[in-house]
């Protein structure tokens, strides 16, 4: 009985050890497999971060290769600002009387070359190269081009260039250049810049408040002038209501000037009809006072301060030229 007993007991334990066992094994499967899938979506997450990181140091690496290319540009940029500040600058410009002027246009005119090289252009106020036929215009270089556009003439320009880049002249007439116009030949056109000097009768005007200069010029001379003298209040170096009052006893003695000059040209314009031009230099606002009702064509030129018959001369008919 006792034997019986026993034989049952082991049967029923080893019964239950082996549910226990079976379920134990199907709880490592289902721990396994969750394993394996956690395993999986931590590979994917550190593949993700692998490539999150990789991506981030090609930023890092584009991003400081544009900071040194930007730095390269910046210097480049200012290097070349530098020269082209030394290249667009004119050789020269001066002033020159009529007879240096004289000088120039005979060694212009005697040039010749071998082949159509030489280039001239003549350009009216206010208008540009752009005035002017393309196959003519092209042929002058970008830098020249620049520079002949800086230069502000209302009479006009009057272009010399050379395709061989030996001469590079501009010149400002001292009369208007009548119309544009561009041409390549062996020789440079002077005949319009000389034709410009041409004029029957012209009024000179040196303004200044207290001295003006007026003159009728013919023939490259003064047939008649006079200098009209005033008195005019000289600055004031108080301030307040003074300073006010000041300024309007100023403004009342230079319209007193203008005055007694518009007298001065009433009786000279009176004698001499057919002036052509008027070439005025000085104080603009006074220029423009003198000659209120006038409708004579006006030149506007630098002219240094004073009356003396022969510097006024030389201002009025000087031609201003440039080396480009």
């Amino acid at each position: 009985m006792k034997e019986l007993l026993e034989s049952v007991l082991v049967f029923k334990f080893g019964v239950f050890k082996k549910e226990e066992i079976n379920s134990l094994k199907a709880r490592i499967t289902e721990l396994e497999e969750e394993t394996r899938k956690l395993a999986a979506r931590l590979e994917k997450k550190d593949e993700k971060t692998r490539k999150t990181v990789a991506e981030k140091q090609e930023v890092d690496r584009e991003l400081n290769e544009a900071r040194h290319k930007l730095l390269s540009l910046e210097d480049e940029l200012q290097k070349l600002k530098k020269e082209g500040t030394c290249e667009l600058k004119f050789r020269f410009s001066e002033s020159l009387s009529r007879y240096e002027f004289d000088d120039v246009l005979f060694s212009l005119g005697s040039l010749q070359s071998k082949t159509s090289t030489l280039v001239t252009i003549y350009l009216a106020g206010g208008e540009t190269l752009k005035n002017i036929p393309h196959d003519i215009a092209s042929l002058i270089d970008s830098a020249s081009i620049t520079l002949i556009e800086k230069i502000e003439s209302p009479t006009g320009k009057a272009i010399f260039y050379d395709t061989n880049h030996v001469i590079k002249l501009v010149i400002l007439p001292v009369l208007p250049v009548s119309h544009s116009s561009g041409i390549l030949e062996r020789r440079f056109d002077i005949e319009p810049l000389k034709k410009s000097l041409e004029f029957e009768k012209v009024l000179a005007l040196n303004a200044h408040a207290g001295e003006t200069f007026a003159g009728i010029v013919e023939a490259e001379t003064f047939v008649e002038h006079e200098i009209i003298r005033s008195s005019v209040m000289g600055k004031h170096k108080q301030g307040g209501w003074s300073q006010k009052r000041f300024q309007s006893l100023v403004e009342e003695d230079v319209r007193h000037h203008a005055d007694k000059v518009r007298a001065a040209l009433s009786r000279m314009i009176g004698k001499h009809k057919d002036i052509q031009y008027v070439i005025a230099g000085g104080e603009g606002k006074l220029i423009k006072m003198i000659l209120e009702g006038y409708n004579y064509p006006l030149i506007i030129k630098s002219m240094d301060a004073g009356s003396n018959t022969e510097q006024v001369l030389r201002d009025v008919m000087a031609v201003r030229m440039y080396g480009i």
